[in-house]
């Protein structure tokens, strides 16, 4: 988010041409969630969450290389926050439902704002630095998905310890 005025600039010749790829990546969001609500058994929220992860990875490192890939970010952003909203109602406990998603909410809130504050600083000393860095890291939590196997905790989430 934080490079969306310079990547304005580099693509489109001028940082105020941020606020339209901005608008252009929320409708590419809004257009990947409608294609996938058409087919709404078709992948799981789980392949969807690690799957999105490398589209935003993709993107952002075609972005460091002055790529007009930005819009692709958002078509991995809108179905996985979509996918996350459904592995959390999987999973999470009904009297701790409400709990679990207010904390998701709070903690995905602070990570980014202090995303943020650190991309802001490091964007101006290098746009295609931080791309790249934020390209590691969306890679990461792509592989961090089949480090940690899904559903190992189930049991120990929903109180059934064996």
């Amino acid at each position: 988010m934080a490079c969306i005025p310079l990547l304005g600039e580099c693509v489109l010749g001028g940082a105020s041409r941020g606020a339209m790829l901005l608008s252009c990546v929320a409708i590419a969001a809004l257009v990947a969630n409608a294609a996938l609500a058409g087919f709404p058994r078709s992948v799981t929220p789980d392949t969807i969450i690690w799957a999105s992860s490398l589209v935003q990875a993709a993107a952002l490192a075609l972005a460091a290389w002055a790529q007009p890939a930005v819009l692709i970010v958002r078509i991995g952003e809108g179905p996985q926050l979509a996918a996350l909203f459904a592995v959390r109602h999987r999973e999470a406990p009904d009297r701790l439902r409400g709990q679990i998603f207010t904390t998701g909410a709070s903690l995905k809130i602070t990570g980014f704002a202090l995303g943020a504050a650190a991309a802001g600083p490091a964007a101006a000393w290098s746009l295609p630095g931080t791309l790249a860095l934020a390209a590691s890291v969306a890679a990461v939590a792509a592989l961090i998905y089949f480090v940690i196997q899904p559903g190992a905790n189930r049991q120990l989430v929903r109180g059934q310890h064996t």
